[in-house]
């Protein structure tokens, strides 16, 4: 009797294992992905380059 119990304990235990595996990969998918390259507009990168020009020209330094 207590080796059928547990059986089914253990086979409860399988199922809900599996049902969160589901619901954790419908939630992985979901997620927003993060991008590891963002392209800037032209003109900003326009904008930075006229301030790293000026930053050089008149000895400043600029972090960005």
């Amino acid at each position: 009797q207590a080796l059928k119990a547990l059986q089914l304990e253990v086979q409860q235990l399988h199922a809900d294992n599996r049902a969160l595996k589901e619901k954790n990969k419908v939630l992985v998918s979901e997620k927003p992905k993060r991008k590891w390259r963002v392209e800037a507009p032209d003109a900003l990168v326009t904008h930075e380059q006229t301030i790293s020009l000026y930053a050089c020209k008149y000895g400043m330094t600029v972090e960005m």
